[in-house]
C-alpha cells in the first residue's frame, strides 16, 4: 500500500474539480485498482476521496465568490452541482454561511490542504514561514491609532517566541500568549473562575501551580490593564479556534467595549491572511457555553472559520470520528509512529502529541 503516490491522486482531483469523475477514472490514471486507490488515500489523507473532493470544490467555490463576479448559479454548475439550491445547502452546511452572505461579508474561512504534507516534528517551527511583510503591515495599520492602548494575544508560546525571534514585537504594544488547549477536557461556564481552573487542571493532567505559571501568569495584563484594542493572532485549525472562542467569551464576560481584531494564520501552509478582521464579542460567552460546556452547536452565527472548527470539535471525540477510526485501524503501530502519522494526516484539528497520546491510550483500554 506504500507504492501509490498519493500526491498523484490529489493532483488528478485538483485538475478535475470542474468536471465529473469517478473512482475508476482516478484508478486508471494512477494504474491501480479503485479499492487500492481508495484505501491508500484514506490511509494517508484521513478521509475519503469523495469527501476530500467535496471540500476542495467548496473551497474553490468560495474563492470564486470572493474574487469574481460570477453568478452563484454559474459557480454551482462550475463545481458540478446540479442546482443552485443544492450548492447553497452544501456551502451552508460546510461554512455555516450562505454563498450570498459570504460574498457580501468576505469573512475568513479555513483552507483545506491540496498537498500531501510531511509530518510535523514538533510545534516549534509552525510559524517560521509566516509572511513578515503581512505581519508588519497589520501592525502598522493598528499602530495608526496612536493614542490607543493595544494588546496582542498570541496562540501559545510558540507563536510568542517566533514573534520575539523574528523581530515582530512592536514596543508600542503589549504581547501575551494564550497557553491553553481548550479543545481538550472540561471547562466551567465562568472562565478563569476557581471551578474553571480546577476543571482545566484535571483535564490537562497538570498541577495548580503549573497551570497558574503556564496559563494564568502570562495573561496578567489582560486581567489587570485597560486596553482599547485587542488583536487576536490565532490559526484556522480546531485547536486555535476553540482557544480563540474562549478568549472572546472571556472578553464578553468582562464586558470589554473596545475593538477586537482577528489576524488568521493558515496552519497547513504557515502563512497569514493579509487583512485583520474586526469582530464582535457579543454573544461569545453564550456560544462558548453551548460549544465547550454543553457540546452543542450554538443558535447564534459563528465566523465561517470557527464554524468549521466547531463542527470538527463536536465530533472528534466520538468513536465514529475520522481520527478515532484512523487510530483503530492502526492501533498496533508503535505509539510514537502513530502520533507522527496523526499529526501529518489531520492538521485541520491542530491537536498535539499529548492529546493524541491520550486518545490512543484511551482507545487501547477500551479494546
Amino acid at each position: 500500500m506504500e507504492k501509490i503516490n498519493v500526491q498523484d491522486i490529489i493532483d488528478y482531483i485538483e485538475d478535475n474539480l470542474n468536471s465529473e469523475f469517478s473512482l475508476t477514472d482516478i484508478a486508471k490514471k494512477v494504474n491501480y485498482s479503485p479499492y487500492y486507490c481508495s484505501a491508500c488515500f484514506r490511509k494517508h489523507i484521513g478521509t475519503s476521496i469523495k469527501n476530500y473532493t467535496l471540500k476542495r470544490r467548496l473551497q474553490r467555490a468560495a474563492e470564486d465568490l470572493s474574487l469574481t463576479e460570477l453568478r452563484v448559479i454559474d459557480i454551482a454548475h462550475q463545481y458540478c452541482y446540479s442546482s443552485q439550491e443544492s450548492f447553497s445547502r452544501a456551502f451552508l452546511a460546510f461554512y455555516g454561511i450562505s454563498p450570498y452572505e459570504y460574498r457580501k461579508k468576505q469573512l475568513p474561512i479555513s483552507k483545506y490542504n491540496t498537498k500531501y504534507i510531511s509530518p510535523y516534528q514538533n510545534n516549534e517551527g509552525a510559524y517560521d514561514n509566516m509572511k513578515d511583510e503581512i505581519i508588519y503591515k497589520i501592525q502598522e495599520q493598528v499602530s495608526e491609532k496612536t493614542e490607543a492602548k493595544i494588546l496582542h494575544i498570541l496562540n501559545g508560546n510558540c507563536m510568542m517566541q517566533d514573534f520575539e525571534k523574528n523581530g515582530r514585537i512592536n514596543e508600542k504594544f503589549t504581547y501575551i500568549p494564550f497557553n491553553e488547549a481548550m479543545c481538550w477536557g472540561q471547562a466551567d461556564e465562568e472562565i478563569f473562575s476557581t471551578s474553571f481552573i480546577e476543571k482545566r487542571v484535571k483535564s490537562l493532567n497538570t498541577t495548580m501551580e503549573d497551570y497558574k505559571r503556564i496559563v494564568l501568569t502570562p495573561l496578567e495584563p489582560l486581567f489587570k490593564d485597560k486596553f482599547h484594542i485587542i488583536v487576536l493572532w490565532f490559526g484556522d485549525d480546531m485547536f486555535c479556534q476553540i482557544n480563540m472562542l474562549t478568549v472572546l467569551a472571556f472578553l464578553d464576560q468582562c464586558n470589554f467595549d473596545g475593538d477586537v481584531l482577528f489576524c488568521m494564520a493558515l496552519e497547513s501552509t504557515d502563512e497569514m491572511l493579509s487583512d485583520a478582521y474586526e469582530i464582535s464579542v457579543e454573544n461569545s460567552l453564550e456560544k462558548y457555553k453551548s460549544i465547550v460546556c454543553n457540546n452543542k452547536m450554538p443558535s447564534q452565527k459563528l465566523l465561517p472559520v470557527m464554524y468549521q472548527a466547531v463542527s470538527l470539535y463536536l465530533n472528534y471525540r466520538s468513536k465514529t470520528s475520522e481520527i478515532n477510526r484512523y487510530i483503530m485501524q492502526n492501533i498496533n503501530k508503535e505509539t510514537d509512529k502513530l502520533i507522527v502519522d496523526l499529526l501529518k494526516t489531520f492538521p485541520q484539528y491542530g491537536l498535539g502529541d499529548l492529546q493524541y497520546e491520550m486518545l490512543i491510550n484511551q482507545l487501547r483500554l477500551e479494546q
